[in-house]
C-alpha cells in the first residue's frame, strides 16, 4: 500500500495500532515518534492537504496571506464579545498538514519554570519544568547567528547549552535585522530588563526572540518539514489528507467504554478506520472538545439536548478556555525606516520577493515581530499602587467561598501578579502599523491604509482570569463550534491591560527606540487617539485583540476540578483515548505556545511508549 498517499478505502481497510486525529503540530510529533518502532503502525487523519512546497507557507513574511483562505485556515469566529464592544474575533487555525505550525508567526517562545510547575501544583504529578525541559531540547536544533548580527540582536543572551542540537524543528534568527531588532535589545537594557535566556526558566527578560526558521533555506520550519517529511517513507506510517474525522467509535461491554476507531469523511463518503491500541485526539483547542462531544463525551445536558448518546458525562469538556488577549498602539517612524507598511507599494513588494528568492535575505526573512519584553505586574505600577496592590486584587478576586478548581487557578494567578519575578505581560514590538480594531479577520490586522511608516507595540496579557467555552452547536461536524472566549469577562483582565498600556508610553520614550519614532513617540497612527489622550479603558476596549493562543478546553486536571484528561492525558470515563494538544494545558503560560505543544507531544509519545512497552 502507498502509505504516503493511500486511498480512503485502503486507509479504512487497514487496522493500525494507533489512529491519530489531526496531522498538526502535536499529531505529527506522535506519528514520527511512535513509528520509530517498526513493529508499531500509525494512521493519521488530516482534514487539510499537504502543501509542503507552497511559498506562502514556507516564506516567513507571507504568513498573513494564509488567513481567511480555506486552503490553509479553518476560519473560526467567536461569538460577539459583550464585555468588549460586541466584537467578533477571527481565530486562524491551520487547516493544512502541519496544523497551526504551518500558518503561525513562527515565533519561538518559552514558558517559564513557574508556568509549568503550576501544572503539577494543580494536580498533575510529573508535569514540572524539570520533566519537560528535555523535550524542549529534543524537538529543537538551534543555530546561532553570525557576527555582526549576533551583537545587534544581543544573541549572547541565548545559552546554547539550554537548546537542542539535533531536533526536527530549526530555530534561528533573520540574517539581516530590521530596525526594531536593531534597537530592541538596547532599549530593553535601558528599561532595566535582564538579558537572560528564557529557556533558563527565568520569567522576566528583554530580548530578540528566535524564529522557527531553517537557517540555510530561510524558510519556515514546522511540523511537516521537521517531523513528517523525514519519516514519510516509513512503511508503518500512513497519512490520509483531505479527510474529516466525524467522531470516535467505541465498543461497550462489561461496564467498559473502549475507543476502537474513528469515523471519517472523504469526498462525501463515510468510512471507519480501526485501531488495536489507542485513538490519539490531536485536533486542537477548538476541535478536540468538539469531537469529544460529538462522540458522546461531555455535559449530559448539552448532549441530550442534541440527541447524542451520552457515553461519559463530563461537564468540563469545552470549558476552561483561556487565551492571550492584547492591546496595542502604533507610532509614526522617522523617515527612511523600512517597515511592513512599504509593502503597500507593489513594486517594493515585488523587489522584496525577488531579493528573498535570489539571496534568502530581506524583509521576507522575518515576520517583523521578533522582540519581546517579559515584565511583571509590579513593574508597571506606581509606588502608591504597589502599596495597595494586594488589597485591590482581593477586591477583584474573592477566594473566600468553597475551594473549587477555578479558585485553585485564581490563587496561583494572584500570587504571580504580586511577584516581581513572574511575567504578567509580554510586550511585543513590530516593524509596521496595525489596525487593532479589525478583529474579524487575522489578515485584517495589517491591512490598514494609513500613509507613512509605523512602529507598533502590543501588551499581551499572559495569564488571564477570564474563562470561556467551546461547545458544539449541532450533531454536524461541519458546523463550527460556538466559541466564546469571554474576553474581559473578569474585571481584573481589564485592570491589568489598562496598566500595561499606560506603561507603553515609557517604553516608546526610551532610547534608542524613541529616536526612531517621530517626535519621540508622540505622533500616533490614526485610530490610536485614546492612547494619546491617556483614556486607558477606552483604549483597551477599542483595540482589544488576541494572540490566537487558545488553550484549556480538555484540561489536564483532576476530574473533581472539571478535568477532561488525567496526568497521562487519558480521557476520563473511557479507555484507549488520549488528547494531546494545547487543549490539555490546564493554566496558561507566557509566550507563544507552539514550542510548548511540541514539548508536550514529545513527552506524550514517551508516556505512550512506556505504557505500551515499546519505548
Amino acid at each position: 500500500m502507498d502509505n504516503e498517499h493511500p486511498t480512503a478505502e485502503k486507509f479504512a481497510s487497514s487496522s493500525y495500532d494507533y489512529v491519530i486525529i489531526g496531522g498538526g503540530t502535536a499529531g505529527l510529533v506522535l506519528a514520527a515518534r511512535l513509528t520509530e518502532d517498526p513493529s508499531i503502525s500509525v494512521g493519521v487523519i488530516e482534514a487539510g492537504e499537504n502543501r509542503t512546497d507552497d511559498p506562502l507557507v514556507l516564506i516567513p513574511g507571507f504568513h498573513v496571506k494564509l488567513y481567511e483562505d480555506p486552503k490553509y485556515d479553518w476560519m473560526f469566529k467567536t461569538v460577539p464579545q459583550k464585555y468588549v464592544r460586541n466584537t467578533v474575533h477571527g481565530w486562524p487555525r491551520g487547516r493544512i498538514l502541519g496544523g497551526s505550525s504551518a500558518i503561525n508567526y513562527s515565533m519561538y517562545s518559552q514558558a517559564s519554570k513557574r508556568d509549568i510547575d503550576n501544572w503539577e501544583a494543580l494536580g498533575n504529578p510529573g508535569w514540572t519544568w524539570e520533566s519537560l525541559l528535555p523535550y524542549y531540547k529534543k524537538h529543537e536544533t538551534y543555530t546561532a547567528p553570525e557576527e555582526p548580527v549576533a551583537t545587534i540582536l544581543g544573541s549572547s543572551a541565548i545559552d546554547p547549552i539550554l537548546h537542542g542540537t539535533s531536533g526536527p524543528i530549526q530555530t534561528s534568527s533573520p540574517p539581516i535585522p530590521h530596525f526594531v531588532q536593531d534597537v530592541w535589545f538596547e532599549t530593553c537594557k535601558n528599561l532595566g530588563l535582564p538579558a537572560v535566556d528564557p529557556r533558563s526558566g527565568h520569567s522576566i527578560t528583554g530580548h530578540n526572540q528566535l524564529l522557527m526558521m531553517d537557517p540555510k533555506t530561510r524558510t519556515r520550519s514546522y511540523a511537516t518539514t521537521g517531523y513528517y517529511l523525514p519519516n514519510s517513507k516509513r512503511p508503518n506510517l500512513s497519512l490520509l489528507t483531505g479527510s474529516t474525522a466525524n467522531k470516535i467509535i467505541f465498543e461497550q461491554g462489561d461496564g467498559k467504554i473502549i475507543a476502537t476507531g474513528v469515523e471519517f469523511t472523504n469526498n462525501a463518503n463515510t468510512y471507519t478506520v480501526h485501531c488495536t491500541r489507542e485513538v490519539l485526539l490531536c485536533a486542537g483547542t477548538v476541535q478536540s472538545p468538539q469531537l469529544l462531544e460529538l462522540s458522546g463525551i461531555g455535559s449530559r445536558r448539552l448532549l441530550e439536548g442534541l440527541n447524542i448518546e451520552v457515553l461519559a458525562d463530563n461537564p468540563g469538556v469545552g470549558e476552561n478556555l483561556q487565551d492571550h488577549v492584547l492591546d496595542g498602539a502604533c507610532f509614526q517612524t522617522v523617515e527612511g525606516i523600512q517597515t511592513l507598511d512599504l509593502f503597500r507599494d507593489p513594486e517594493y513588494a515585488n523587489q522584496a520577493v525577488a531579493e528573498f528568492m535570489t539571496t534568502g535575505k530581506g524583509m521576507f526573512t522575518s515576520n517583523s515581530i521578533t522582540g519581546v519584553a517579559s515584565i511583571s505586574y509590579l513593574d508597571v505600577l506606581t509606588v502608591e499602587e504597589k502599596k495597595s496592590a494586594a488589597d485591590q486584587l482581593n477586591k477583584l478576586v474573592d477566594l473566600s467561598g468553597p475551594e473549587s478548581g477555578l479558585n485553585k487557578q485564581y490563587r496561583i494567578l494572584k500570587e504571580m501578579l504580586l511577584s516581581p519575578t513572574d511575567t504578567a505581560y509580554a510586550l511585543v514590538p513590530c516593524a509596521g502599523g496595525a489596525d487593532f480594531s479589525s478583529t474579524e479577520s487575522g489578515a485584517g490586522l495589517f491591512s490598514h491604509q494609513c500613509p507613512d511608516t509605523y512602529f507598533c507595540i502590543v501588551a499581551n496579557l499572559q495569564h488571564p482570569f477570564s474563562r470561556g467555552t467551546v461547545h458544539i452547536r449541532s450533531k454536524n461536524v461541519n458546523d463550527h463550534p460556538v466559541i466564546d472566549p469571554a474576553y474581559l469577562s473578569h474585571p481584573l483582565d481589564l485592570e491589568i491591560l489598562e496598566k500595561g498600556m499606560r506603561h507603553l508610553k515609557k517604553v516608546v520614550q526610551t532610547e534608542p527606540l524613541t529616536s526612531k519614532l517621530k517626535d519621540r513617540g508622540n505622533v500616533v497612527m490614526p485610530g490610536n487617539e485614546y492612547f494619546a489622550s491617556g483614556n486607558w479603558t477606552a483604549q483597551v476596549k477599542q483595540n482589544l485583540g488576541t494572540q490566537w493562543h487558545p488553550i484549556g478546553t480538555c484540561a489536564m486536571l483532576p476530574r473533581a476540578d472539571r478535568g477532561v484528561v488525567d496526568h497521562n492525558l487519558k480521557v476520563y470515563g473511557v479507555q484507549n483515548l488520549r488528547v494531546v494538544d494545547a487543549s490539555i494545558f490546564p493554566l496558561h503560560v507566557q509566550g507563544n505556545i507552539c514550542s510548548l505543544v511540541y514539548a508536550v507531544a514529545e513527552r506524550a509519545a514517551d508516556l505512550i511508549k512506556k505504557e505500551s512497552g515499546t519505548g
